[in-house]
């Protein structure tokens, strides 16, 4: 009997185990996954926070020629978009998938894939978005995007910038979905949820939110890429739009 448990124990640490090699980015263990989103995330930051100082440089003295006004509008809307969809929200995330299971008693979340998946989805969105800046190809209508100076403008930054929020949007939906999941059915045995900790609640209210205000989001970059695409007027009011839709 005591041979069985070995054996027991043994295929349940090899299959705990932290992959090895190139396999260790196929990892999908919580503590790992989390790690890669809270360094991903300050790494946008710190790319965010450079955006903002050549920003401020060129502002600095007047008359300024440290960069042209095309490339200054780039780095104003980039910066709007990294500090908000590359930052703000997914550090929340980080954090909450690094540390949430601990807090229930759980061993992992629920859908570790998942939280794998959506990670690796922030990071091809996010280098796909921040890399559009030194092809000359970024966004630059603004921090918000606004039509209709984002739908009629022309070039292709405001293409990628759609493409690349997406798959954000999508990522940061994923991971709303663990943590809401995780919260209300892997806490430990009698831990109700009126007993469970404060951040688990907070955990629980602001993925709620994430899932309720991005999917109008994904739905909002479709119609912005259709107007954009084949001039259908979702937000042109000539012609019957509506542009706060």
């Amino acid at each position: 009997m005591p041979d069985t448990d070995t054996a027991q124990t043994d295929r349940l640490l090899k299959a705990w185990a932290q992959p090895k090699g190139w396999r260790y980015f196929s990892d999908v263990n919580n503590s790992v996954v989390g790690v890669w989103y809270i360094v991903a995330a300050f790494g946008f930051m710190l790319f965010g926070g450079a955006l903002a100082l050549i920003i401020r440089l060129q502002l600095a003295v007047p008359d300024n020629d440290l960069v042209s006004s095309h490339t200054y509008a780039q780095l104003f809307t980039l910066h709007g978009t990294v500090m908000m969809f590359l930052f703000a929200v997914p550090i929340f995330e980080a954090v909450a998938i690094l540390i949430l299971p601990a807090m229930l008693g759980a061993r992992d979340l629920p859908f570790p894939r998942l939280s794998a998946f959506g990670f690796w989805c922030y990071a091809i969105g996010g280098v796909f978005v921040c890399g559009s800046i030194f092809f000359n190809a970024a966004p630059d209508a603004g921090w918000f995007m606004y039509p209709p100076l984002s739908t009629e403008q022309g070039g292709i930054g405001t293409d990628i910038w759609l493409l690349g929020l997406s798959f954000i949007e999508v990522a940061s939906i994923a991971a709303a979905v663990e943590l809401i999941v995780a919260v209300l059915k892997c806490r430990a045995p009698g831990m109700h949820i009126n007993l469970m900790p404060l951040y688990a609640w907070y955990v629980l209210v602001v993925g709620g939110m994430i899932l309720f205000a991005f999917p109008p989001l994904i739905a909002g970059d479709f119609l912005f890429e259709m107007e954009r695409a084949f001039d259908w007027p979702f937000f042109d009011v000539t012609r019957g739009g509506d542009p706060l839709l």
